[in-house]
């Protein structure tokens, strides 16, 4: 192992993992709609989405979390609504808890290809034999999908494609943004999502009607704790700074835990001019973001141990971390000079194994090795501008000094 110096590495820096642009200004804007200052910027976001993701409707909501329970919810009615939905078997803790988010819900795992992140066509083959008709399909990291051509697959089987495109900012397939391939797609605004209103998400929906009835709204209460999130957010979201924000249990950084669904609520004003507000500096993260990524490319592409993830050729990744895989990946994140990198382990548990899906799982497979190969080697960088370029060296010295 290679010892990164203090030179490149001071004590007191800890990159964040991932980095989402929020400004005073679009601060202030959000904290004008909590006081009703203005009209609602709502409308205007919709109209921005509709036309960026080519979308003949979109339902904002409260969370990503929310717009793919939604969205599993009217994908369902168009086809069985009693048939299992299938869900990658890696992936993130809240596709879950989207699918449970509906009641009676049954779930299906299909298995990922570790080496594309893409869905297992065999296994995904098999699940829909056996009667799954609904298929989310979660393009990780921001690495696109072919989603055309998985869609083709279970329209043979009378079943309808969601896009979870949660974190597929920055992102394309064959010239269209993650979020514009399917019938029925979705967005998320969290605050690591690389476009961020606080929280939210949205359901975007092309040649179908739109989905479910007017929403409730979030509330005053529910709004400022938006603006406090954010604020909280601009604040520590720096390397100096971040190793402060993980001293703060409320903020949840670093934890990966299954939440149980909540109720579908509309996205908040809040979130809503803080989107609107931010909208043309998160189009710029995403460049630096595959310009890092480029970089790191470069880095790896000698490392020993290490297996990069295929991008496919008609796609740009978008890069919201950069992931590969490492044989020993816990090892290595264990140690003290990795994390304050940002490096950090990806899920650390398959989708099938979470106690919340136990009794609501059916279907042929019994197991899914490429998940289980991602849960136990998945590793992520950071890729955001918050890099510095004793950042990338210091990462240079730790993967080219690796040897397993």
């Amino acid at each position: 192992m290679t010892h990164i110096s203090s030179s490149l590495r001071p004590p007191h820096r800890h990159l964040p993992p991932v980095y989402s642009p929020v400004s005073l200004q679009s601060i202030t804007r959000g904290l004008g709609q909590l006081a009703r200052l203005g009209g609602d910027p709502r409308p205007t976001l919709r109209a921005l989405l509709r036309r960026e993701y080519r979308a003949d409707q979109v339902v904002l909501c409260g969370s990503g979390t929310q717009a793919l329970t939604l969205a599993i919810r009217e994908a369902g009615k168009s086809v069985d609504p009693s048939a299992p939905v299938a869900l990658p078997a890696f992936s993130c803790f809240d596709v879950a808890t989207a699918a449970m988010g509906n009641k009676g819900a049954r779930i299906s795992f299909y298995d990922v290809d570790p080496s594309t992140l893409a869905p297992d066509r065999a296994s995904l083959a098999r699940v829909l034999e056996a009667g799954a008709r609904v298929v989310v399909v979660a393009p990780l990291y921001g690495v696109p999908l072919d989603v055309g051509e998985i869609e083709a697959v279970v329209k043979r089987y009378g079943g309808v494609v969601v896009e979870d495109a949660a974190q597929g900012h920055g992102a394309a397939w064959c010239g269209q943004p993650l979020g514009a391939v399917a019938a029925i797609s979705l967005l998320s605004f969290g605050r690591g999502k690389g476009w961020t209103g606080g929280n939210g998400g949205a359901v975007l929906t092309r040649g179908t009607e739109a989905p479910g009835p007017e929403l409730s709204e979030a509330g005053l209460r529910s709004e400022a704790t938006t603006s406090v999130g954010l604020i909280a957010q601009w604040s520590l979201a720096r390397a100096a700074t971040y190793s402060l924000a993980l001293m703060i249990p409320g903020l949840g950084l670093g934890e990966t835990v299954y939440h149980s669904p909540q109720r579908v609520r509309s996205l908040s004003r809040v979130s809503a001019a803080n989107l609107l507000a931010s909208h043309e500096a998160a189009k710029r993260e995403g460049a630096v973001r595959r310009a890092n990524a480029r970089r790191i490319n470069e880095i790896l592409d000698s490392a020993s141990d290490v297996e990069l993830i295929r991008v496919p050729a008609s796609g740009v990744a978008g890069y919201l971390r950069f992931p590969l895989l490492m044989p020993h990946r816990n090892r290595f994140v264990n140690r003290s000079d990795v994390g304050s990198l940002g490096v950090a382990a990806s899920y650390p548990i398959t989708l099938n194994a979470l106690p919340a899906v136990a009794g609501k799982t059916t279907g042929p497979e019994t197991a899914w090795p490429g998940a289980e190969k991602l849960a136990n080697r998945l590793l992520t960088l950071p890729t955001h501008s918050r890099l510095e370029e004793r950042d990338f060296l210091a990462l240079e010295k730790l993967f080219r000094g690796h040897r397993g």
